[in-house]
This record gives C-alpha cells, structure tokens and sequence, in this order.
C-alpha cells in the first residue's frame, strides 16, 4: 500500500489540509506542536475503519470541539496495484465515495464504495505488517511480534534460501485450519457435527439408561405391591388383638375411677371440716382483739390527756420568754442604727480630709503647670524672627571659604599690571565698571584678574583680556559672590559674623524651648498625654482647672451638708471611724444573739403549738374509736357471749378429727387399688389401638398408591420405549465414530504442518537478525548485536559484549531499536506488496551524535530510488537534518 494525498477538512482543529507524498523515498512532514500531525493519522484510520454511519467514539472525537461541523476526510492510495481516491464524511449528511483511478475507472458511493475498499485491503494488505511499521508518538517503539505476517513470511522464506514455506503452503493451511475448525474451536474444543455426534450419542446413552430405570422401576413397582398386602395382613391382626386388650383396660381403670370419687368426697367433707373450725378460731381470735384494742385505747387516751396538760403549761412559761427575747431584740436593733449613723460620720470626714488633700495637689499641680506654661511662651517668644540654622550657618561658611580660595589661586595666577604715568592721566577701568585713575608721574599695580581697560582719556585705550582658564575662575568667583550674597540675603544678614551671632541664638532659644516641653512633658505625661500635648501649645490644660474647680466644690458641699466643723487631723478622723466600726460590730452582735434568742423562743413555741394541736386531734381521734370500739364489742357480745365461743371453736375441732379418720381409709382404699397404673394401662392401650389402626390405614394406602402406578406402567410400553432406545443408541455411536476418525485425522494433520510452520519460523530469525544488526551496526557500532525469539519480537540487546534485556533498555535506545527494525522490516519485504513506514514524533531521547547517525542511516537505508516509502512527522525538523535527499512538507495552521 502507498499512500499518494491525505485530505483533511473540520477534523479536530484542523479547518482544511491537503499533503502530497512522494511514493517513495522518505518524506518529512513539520509543524508546531497542535497542528494536527498525529490528527492525520487518525483521520486516515478512521477512513480505513468506521463506517460513514458510524458514530464510535473514535469517529465523535474526530470533531472540532469549537464548530458543529461534520468531520471530512480523503485520501488517494495505491492498494494491490489499484489506485484508488476514497472520501467519507461522518455525523452531518454521512457519506461515502470511491473513486478507482486508472485504465478502466469506476465511482462508487455508499455501501458500494465501502465494499470494494474492505475487499481490496482484505486480499491486499497485510493488517499485521501495517500496525507493526507504524511508530506513534504514545509508544515506546517497541516493535509488536510479526510471526502472523504473511509478507514478511514469504520475504524471510526467500532470504532464509529454503523452501520451507513453498508457494501455496498458506492455502494449504488454511485449508487444513477450515477443516479442523470443523471439529474443534480456537482452544481445541469440538464443535460443529464432531460436537453434534457426540452429544447425540451422550443423549442416546441417556436415554437408554433413563428407559432402562423406567423398566426396573415397574419391575419394583410389582414387589412393592406385594409387600403392601402382606403388610395390610399383618396389620388387620395386630388391630384386632390392639382393641381386645383396650377393653380390658377401660374396665380395670373404671373400678379404680370409683375408688378415686370416693377418696375426693373424702377430702372434701376434711376440706370443710377444717374450714369450719378456722373460722371458729379467727371469731374468738377477734373478739379478744377487740377487748384488747378497747382496753390499749382507754390507756392512751390516758397518756395523751396527760401529755396535753403539760405542754399547755410549758405554751404559758414560752409566751413570757418570747416577750423578753423580742424587747432585747428591739434594743440591739436600737443600739444598730447609732452604731451605723457614727460610723457614716466618721467615714464621711475620712473622705473629707482626703477630698482636702486631692483639692490640695491639684492646686499644686495647676500652679506649676500655670508657671511652667509661662516659662515655655516666654522661650518661645525669645525665638528670632528669622532664626538661622547651624546647617545653615555652616553652609554660607562653606560659601564664603571656597570663594576665598578660589580669589586667592585667582590673584596668584593673574598678571599684574605696573601704570606709570608720565605726562598724562590713565584711567584702569575693570570688566565691571570700576575706574581706577593714575595721575601723572604716578605709578600703581594693578592685578589683572579680570578683563581691564587702561586708557589714557582721549588718547589710548588698551584692552587686556584674560585667557580661557582665567576667565573660568573669574565666573567662578562672580558666582560664589552671588550665591554668598544671595545666602546672606536670604538670612537677612549682611556679614558672616552675623550669620554665626544669629545661628547661637537660635540655638540657644530652641534649647530652651526644648526644656520647657521636656519640663511640662516630665510634669503631665503621668497625669494623661493629651494635658501634655495642650499645654506644650502655650496654654493651662482647661481640664486641670475644672479637675480644681471640681475638688473644691466637693470640699464646699461636704462643709454645707455636715453642718458641724470637719476635723483637721487625718490620723485623728481614721482612729474615730475605726472606733465606731468597733462600735457597730459590738452592736450587731449583740443584735445577733438577741435574734438567736428570739428564733429559738419562737422554735419551741412552734413545737408546743404543733403538739397541742395534733393532742388535740389525737385525743378526739382516740375518743371516737374507743366509742366505736364499746360498740362495736357490746353488739358481738349481744349476738354471742365470750363462753359460747370457746364452746364452739372446741366442736368444731372435733369434727376436724372425724374427718380426718374417715380420709385415712379412703387414702389406704386408694393406694391398694393403684389408680395411676390403671390410667397408664388405658393410655398405652389406647395409643397402641391407634398405632395399629394408622398403620393398617397406611398399608391400605400404599396398596392402592402402587396398584395405580401398576396400571400407568402398563399402558406407557415401556419395554418398548427402551428397545427403541437401544436401536437409537447403535446408530449414535456408529455416527460418532465415524466423525471421530475424521476430527482425530484433521488434528493430526493441522498439528502436523503446524509444527513444520513453526520450524520455518525458526529459520526466518537469522535473515531478519542479520538485516537488523547491519542497521544496528552502523548506528551502535561494530559491537552491536541483537537477541530476536521466535516471533520475531526483540529480546535483548548486545553492545560491546554486554547484553541487556529488551525491557531494561533505556527509552532512547528503544525508539532508535524500533526504528532500526521497522527499517529492516521495510527492507525485507516485497515493496510492491509493503506498507508505508511512519514515524510519528520520535528521538526525542537522542543526543545530537546519535541523531545524526540515524539520520545517515535513513538516508544510505532509504534512497531516492528506494521503493520505501517513509513518513516522519515531528515538531523540531533538526532531528532529522542528517537524512540526505529527505523532502519536507511544512504544516502551516
């Protein structure tokens, strides 16, 4: 198969794309990351896979996940030497169409179209081969096993140089796998008519044995029904001698009933006889407990009345107490309220004294911050006008330094100039203005610092001008002047003694300032920051002079309200109130225990109370019941008198006597009859009669159960129904065996040539190693060798006589590995019947060295004249700069 143009439109966020290969030779396809190259991939398998009409999740995740739009994908291929153009649309309006190219061109669509194309990869491409030469950008480039594919078979066969896989071998084999597949299943279980033959003849052999069981089940059924009329036999004589021996012991166990009547009237006539004399005893039991109570009742009426007197007599002695305990009472409570009011007194000239005292400090305090507020308004307005800083100062010193220094070098630099005038006057005017004359036949010096004209009126004028560096320093002097003059200005000052005179005193006045903010700051800081802060703004606090205002209106009040002069002695004014506080707890104590007094006064008076109260319900209690009581005793006397009864409780014990003689011979009858044996005889007799009767029942049941089955059994013809399946079976087995030799003899012959298969796969490992290790080689170096099994699938790796498992390689090696083998593979076989090699995003695990290595190895491997063809995809082309004769399709959005 090759692969000549892939056309892509609306898949995944690729809007529209068309990319033409080469057909042969090695094609590099480059694009960023994201546009879509392993997308093309998917497309084209999807193309050769699903259905137009299919909606698997492969084909939904072919649309763009930004656009409702229905995915579009078509390619141009060559299948089995036909060329064909074949198109499917997916989801919206789905659509298939072929379009074979060539000497005799065809169109079709729909299913048609989707026939031919499945026909044509069928017959022409090897699926095994097509999955196996294609690296993704998920895998790891392990290559999968090749054993199935029947390309590289015929290719390893011709480079192996034997006829171990001769031409038509695969149809023979498949032939035989037909057949055998007739018989057996993939693991080698029957089917087919092999598993029909054998399960009718399981079904045969089932049938003959449940016929069989049916026939000796009627041969059971004959000796069951003689058994069950022996049985009926024996169990109608059993019954017969079961109810003579239940009438015997119905007529044992009535004579020892009438024994039992007459022991039960026995101990009913004893039953009453006993209850008769307890309630003789309980009426003479209850006539002494009613002269007892009687009697017990008239002693504590008695005792009661008794107890009654004496508490009224202690009610008298309590109420004079009471009248004592509640006037010491009302004299503590009068000695309370003194003791209270001095105390107050004492407590409210305590305060007095120290709202004095407070008064006092605060005057104090007002007075110093008053003085302290003045000093700090008079430093204040000691402060000049316009103060100089020492910074200042300093600066215009600076000034006044450097332009001395720069005069000085000025003068020292200049020339000087000697005017002697002879005969006429000359005039030396400076650059500016200043006129110096000389009058004839006088001479002066003249230092040259600055542009000077000498002229002699009338007469000469000469100009001297200073030369580039001169004048340099003559700006620089006119500057430093102005900006002295400037600076001196500024501080209003006109000379440098003055700036420094002016700077002490402003040092001074600030210094004093700061000692009076240090001062007031020292003074009402404890006192609260905001009184500080206020007072630092040349202004007494107004919340001292209201605290002031405050405490001497409190001293004021307290004088008006007390009426009487206030002490002058603190220590004088604490040892009152400590006194009367003394005072107050005396008085409360006594207060106290006059209470005490008081409270267990009313206590007993309470208890006295109470029990003349209850006495005196007690005793009305008492007297009613012991009326009840004499009633009661006189109306019982009435009816029988104390004697009478004695005389009958001693009669009806008698009686209880009497009775009891005439139970002890009912109970002697009762034993010598032995009752509960009789009773235990009816009761075995009975079940025994019953037992034989079930049992006879029973055997009748089963006799006419098994008569019936009998006459089923007869009419099913069974003896028939079994030779019918004996016949039935013989022809099963006949049938079995028959397609047995034959599945037997497809086993043989597939194992067979299976085996022989298998020994020419063996072979085709040497052609394939050898192809794979001249690759290797030139990557790895001459100390590459290679490991492959039997299904062609790598095994491990030799470099330099160190062997390490396929599985333990490191991921670089395995992409270069499965490169090289994918190349090799491509080599071996047929490149008209061959696949596209592809390799999608692969080397990214390489070093540059080896990158180049195998980009010559694609290049010298794959030629322009090479029928390969070989499809790399990446995102960074340089991987494969080294390929030779490579053709690069760059992917754009």
């Amino acid at each position: 198969m090759r692969l000549h143009r892939l056309t892509l439109r609306d898949v995944k966020g690729v809007r529209e794309r068309t990319v033409d290969l080469p057909e042969h030779g090695i094609v590099v396809l480059e694009g960023p990351n994201e546009i879509g190259k392993s997308t093309m991939l998917e497309a084209f398998d999807a193309l050769l896979t699903f259905k137009a009409t299919s909606r698997a999740a492969e084909v939904r995740a072919l649309q763009p996940v930004d656009r409702d739009v229905a995915p579009y994908v078509e390619a141009e291929l060559t299948v089995g030497g036909t060329r064909l153009r074949f198109a499917k649309r997916w989801l919206r309006q789905p659509a298939t169409t072929l379009d074979v190219l060539g000497t005799r061109p065809e169109q079709l669509t729909g299913d048609a179209a989707q026939t031919r194309v499945d026909g044509l990869l069928k017959q022409h491409l090897d699926r095994t081969l097509y999955d196996a030469l294609r690296l993704t950008q998920s895998g790891d480039g392990t290559l999968a096993p090749l054993a199935s594919s029947a390309l590289l078979t015929q290719a390893l066969d011709a480079a192996a140089g034997a006829q171990l896989h001769a031409a038509g071998a695969d149809a023979i084999l498949d032939s035989v796998e037909a057949e055998y597949r007739l018989y057996y299943t993939a693991t080698g279980r029957p089917t087919g008519d092999y598993r029909q033959a054998m399960s009718r003849f399981t079904q045969a052999q089932q049938d003959v044995a449940d016929a069989h069981l049916r026939l000796e089940e009627g041969r059971q059924l004959l000796d069951r029904q003689e058994t069950a009329r022996e049985r009926a036999a024996a169990c109608g004589t059993r019954l017969a001698a079961a109810a003579e021996l239940l009438e015997q012991a119905e007529q044992i166990a009535a004579a020892a009933e009438d024994v039992v009547r007459r022991h039960d009237a026995a101990l009913d006539q004893h039953a009453q006889a006993l209850e008769l004399r307890r309630a003789a005893v309980r009426a003479h039991e209850e006539r002494a407990r009613l002269v007892a109570g009687a009697d017990s009742l008239s002693a504590t009426l008695e005792a009661a009345r008794a107890a009654r007197r004496e508490d009224v007599a202690r009610a008298e002695e309590l109420h004079e107490v009471l009248l004592g305990a509640q006037s010491g009472v009302e004299e503590a409570g009068v000695g309370v309220v003194a003791a209270s009011e001095a105390l107050d007194a004492a407590r409210e000239d305590l305060d007095h004294l120290g709202e004095v005292r407070e008064l006092v400090a605060r005057e104090a305090l007002l007075a110093r911050t008053e003085e302290l507020v003045a000093a700090l308004c008079r430093a204040r307005g000691a402060l000049p006008q316009r103060g100089v800083t020492r910074e200042a100062a300093r600066r215009v010193r600076g000034l006044h330094d450097r332009l001395d220094a720069t005069v000085t070098q000025h003068e020292l630099l200049s020339p000087v100039l000697e005017v002697d005038s002879t005969a006429a006057s000359v005039d030396v005017v400076a650059a500016d203005g200043t006129r110096l004359s000389v009058p004839p036949g006088g001479s002066r010096e003249v230092s040259l610092g600055e542009d000077t004209c000498v002229e002699i009126p009338g007469q000469v004028r000469l100009r001297v001008r200073l030369r580039q560096d001169a004048r340099g320093r003559a700006d620089e002097i006119h500057r430093l002047r102005s900006e002295l003059a400037a600076a001196l200005a500024d501080l209003d000052v006109e000379h440098l003694d003055d700036v420094e005179a002016l700077a002490d005193r402003t040092e001074e006045a600030h210094s004093a300032v700061r000692e009076a903010l240090r001062d007031v700051d020292a003074l009402l800081l404890p006192v609260g920051p905001g009184l500080a802060a206020e007072a630092a703004g040349g202004a007494v606090p107004a919340a001292l002079v209201a605290r002031v205002d405050q405490a001497r209106a409190r001293v004021e009040a307290h004088r008006a309200r007390s009426g009487r002069p206030a002490p002058d002695d603190e220590p004088q004014a604490r040892t009152a109130a400590d006194r009367a506080a003394t005072q107050l707890r005396q008085a409360r104590a006594d207060q106290r225990r006059a209470a005490e007094v008081l409270a267990v006064a009313r206590s007993e008076a309470a208890a006295v109370t109470t029990r003349l109260d209850r006495a005196e319900g007690s005793i009305a209690a008492h007297e009613t019941r012991l009326e009840e009581l004499t009633t009661e005793l006189a109306a019982a006397r009435e009816e029988s008198s104390d004697t009478a009864l004695v005389a009958l409780v001693e009669e009806r014990k008698t009686t209880v006597t009497t009775a009891e003689e005439a139970l002890a011979a009912s109970a002697a009858e009762l034993a010598a009859a032995d009752v509960e044996a009789a009773r235990v005889g009816l009761v075995r007799a009975l079940d025994q009669h019953r037992q034989a009767t079930r049992e006879r029942e029973q055997a009748l049941a089963e006799l006419h159960t098994v008569g019936g089955q009998l006459e089923m059994a007869a009419g099913e013809g069974r003896q028939e129904l079994y030779e019918l399946a004996s016949d039935e079976l013989d022809d099963a087995e006949r049938e079995l065996q028959g397609v047995d030799r034959r599945a037997r003899a497809a086993r043989h012959l597939r194992s067979t040539l299976t085996e022989h298969r298998d020994a020419a796969h063996r072979t085709y490992v040497l052609p394939y190693t050898q192809a794979l290790e001249e690759l290797g080689r030139r990557v790895f170096g001459a100390g590459f060798a290679v490991t492959v099994g039997e299904d062609l699938a790598l095994a491990a790796r030799t470099l330099d006589g160190v062997t390490v498992p396929y599985a333990g390689l490191s991921g670089g090696a395995k992409e270069q590995l499965g490169i090289l083998a994918r190349l090799a593979v491509a080599r071996l076989v047929d490149p008209v019947h061959g696949v596209p090699v592809v390799i999608d995003d692969a080397l990214g695990y390489s070093d540059p060295e080896r990158l180049r290595q195998m980009g010559e190895v694609l290049g010298t491997t794959v030629g322009d004249g090479d029928e390969v063809q070989v499809i790399l995809l990446t995102c960074t082309p340089e991987r494969y700069a080294a390929i030779p004769h490579a053709r690069t399709v760059r992917l754009t959005a």
